[in-house]
């Protein structure tokens, strides 16, 4: 009796073991999912601490080979510093990537810039020349800024160096409202240097042409609206004032985590 039973848990061993195997061999032999190509450039590049530039389409036609063209001549010329990837918007094998950048009905074809940090730098629907593809990298704090605000975040900049005056003054009210429960989530505080060569087309964007002696406080709300400036020392209440203005007047606006008004032409 006792050897019947252990050759039948023996029998129940090896039939589950054969399962496995065969389960094994059949997931080997079938057809394995495409593996989306745009989300592991992404992903590449971001490691690698490279650009990308993703062409997105949706047919074959005379317009998109036209703009590939020039998509493929810009991308060799930068492929020193940038990584590049072309999407197929109908292929399913991307529906990541048609997801991610909301672009399923965006016009085609469609040229985005991304920053190693995921920041969205530049977009061409439709046409593009290949200058405007090499001419569309970002400085480093635009990278950030952007990052900043395309994660839907408040951004409160701060331009100052070891020129500028009243410096501790104007970090007083930014940290008070940094760390503000209400608002420190969302939330992002960056230093700028007025005087950096490298960010002068951010600074010119920001309306800051002049030399900046003095340190200067810039808050603003997604999508890229300055809601307010202010020169030297800045307090909690007078940051709070200027946002609760803002979504004020602009209804369902500038909400942390939400959209403000549209950016000034």
């Amino acid at each position: 009796m006792l050897q019947e039973k252990r050759t039948a848990v023996l029998m129940i061993v090896l039939v589950s073991l054969m399962s496995t195997v065969l389960i094994s061999e059949v997931l080997a032999q079938a057809p394995q999912p495409a593996p989306n190509k745009g989300l592991t450039a992404i992903d590449a590049a971001a490691t690698a601490n490279r650009y990308l530039f993703i062409f997105f389409f949706r047919q074959d036609d005379p317009q998109t080979r036209s703009m590939g063209e020039v998509f493929n001549s810009a991308a060799n010329a930068l492929a020193a510093r940038a990584d590049s990837v072309v999407v197929p918007i109908t292929d399913p094998s991307e529906a990541g990537m048609v997801t991610r950048f909301r672009v399923s009905q965006a016009p085609m074809p469609l040229v985005l810039v991304l920053a190693p940090n995921g920041a969205v730098t530049a977009s061409f629907p439709g046409t593009f020349t290949r200058e405007q593809l090499l001419s569309a990298f970002g400085s480093p704090a635009m990278e950030r800024l952007l990052g900043a605000m395309q994660q839907g975040k408040l951004v409160v900049l701060c331009l100052q160096n070891g020129r500028t005056r009243l410096n501790a003054e104007a970090l007083n009210g930014v940290r008070a409202f940094k760390a503000d429960q209400r608002y420190s989530a969302a939330t992002e505080v960056l230093m700028l240097d007025p005087n950096s060569a490298v960010e002068r087309p951010l600074l010119a964007k920001l309306g800051m042409n002049a030399p900046v002696d003095e340190a200067t406080t810039i808050l603003l709300a997604p999508p890229g609206s300055i809601i307010g400036t202010f020169k030297g020392a800045t307090d909690k209440n007078q940051l709070i004032t200027t946002l609760t203005s803002a979504i004020a007047n602009c209804a369902a606006g500038c909400q942390p985590g939400g959209q403000c008004c549209p950016p000034a032409k």
